[in-house]
């Protein structure tokens, strides 16, 4: 049975959205329906995968929590099919499970997943976790949508400059004599190659890759969220996951946001400086998102050097540093 919910208060949130919860206990969909909801999100649940990818097909969620092991279609096979198809792919998957051993977290990552949650639930957690994967749907498709204005504005200049082009030809076949309308024939062609280079370089721009657990923003910048706690095998498995990403990808900037990071231990410190000098070597520049004080005094206790990383206060700072950032450089072959 499939059902949507609503929060108890009709007034919006700064951070709402709607969650769609897979899973086949009811005192597990009571427990994190009250959680979320009480936080401002609309819910919506289902029992088991087939169910799910029925409801999705319908009305598409922001997020979907989904647990790993049911019975019949598995979460891991259901959410395997939803990023195989086109409509349902750009939706990010949180799995939930009991299962602690690292290789069916990797497995939950292999499919599709952009992160998971361990059972029993731990709210605070649970709602950063769900926070931080919203924010980055919602800026995510805020990107595409500038891609498709940007597009259409593409679509309009090579119009345009068709048009020209025909101008052109017809004042070179008429007036060919004439050197004056022969220089003018000449800089229309320099114009249009200039144009056409820029239209290629447009379209490789607003092209992303998605692959968890890096979040493509686009396609250049990536993003790395870390929430929870931070242990020597994490953070080796967040380093080698930043380098073969970065390499892959051929990323511009990786942004490494510890806004959800319990605590920054010299174990989360090195990794940083360690990841920052790796993707260095690669030309990936490190943005360090979500410093606060005791961020900042970890690094200075530990006589760390920064040299290889940007540091901002918010994920939202570090996107936009990124952002102006590849724009000053597309600008600069344009003067």
């Amino acid at each position: 049975m499939l059902s949507r919910q609503r929060p108890m208060q009709e007034q919006e949130t700064p951070l709402s959205g709607l969650v769609l919860i897979v899973d086949d206990s009811a005192d597990n969909l009571t427990v994190l329906s009250h959680a979320l909801m009480s936080d401002g999100m609309e819910v919506a649940v289902a029992r088991d995968g087939e169910e799910a990818i029925e409801l999705v097909s319908r009305a598409q969620p922001d997020l979907i929590l989904l647990d790993a092991l049911m019975p019949g279609l598995s979460g891991f096979e259901t959410c395997r099919r939803l990023k195989a198809d086109p409509a349902t792919q750009g939706i990010p998957v949180i799995f939930m499970t009991a299962l602690a051993e690292a290789r069916f977290r990797l497995q939950g990552f292999r499919v599709g997943a952009v992160d998971y949650v361990t059972k029993p639930f731990e709210k605070t957690e649970l709602l950063a976790r769900v926070h931080t994967q919203i924010s980055l749907r919602r800026a995510t498709r805020a990107l595409e949508e500038r891609n498709t204005r940007l597009s259409e504005e593409i679509r309009e200049r090579a119009k345009a400059e068709e048009a020209l082009a025909q101008a052109v030809q017809m004042l070179r076949d008429t007036n060919e004599r004439l050197s004056q309308q022969l220089m003018q024939s000449e800089r229309a062609e320099t114009a249009r190659a200039a144009l056409q280079e820029q239209i290629i370089a447009a379209q490789r721009e607003r092209l992303l890759e998605l692959s968890a657990p890096l979040i493509p923003m686009i396609d250049g910048v990536l993003v790395m969220p870390l929430i929870g706690t931070v242990d020597v095998e994490r953070a080796g498995q967040a380093v080698e996951t930043a380098l073969r990403g970065a390499s892959e990808r051929r990323a511009d900037y990786l942004i490494i946001d510890i806004t959800g990071v319990k605590a920054v231990d010299e174990t989360v410190a090195r990794m940083l400086v360690q990841a920052a000098m790796g993707l260095s070597l690669l030309g990936t520049q490190t943005v360090v998102t979500g410093i606060r004080a005791e961020v900042a005094q970890t690094f200075v206790a530990l006589d760390l050097h920064l040299d290889q990383l940007v540091t901002k206060a918010t994920l939202q700072s570090g996107v936009e540093h990124a952002l102006r950032t590849r724009e000053r450089r597309q600008r600069k072959p344009e003067r």
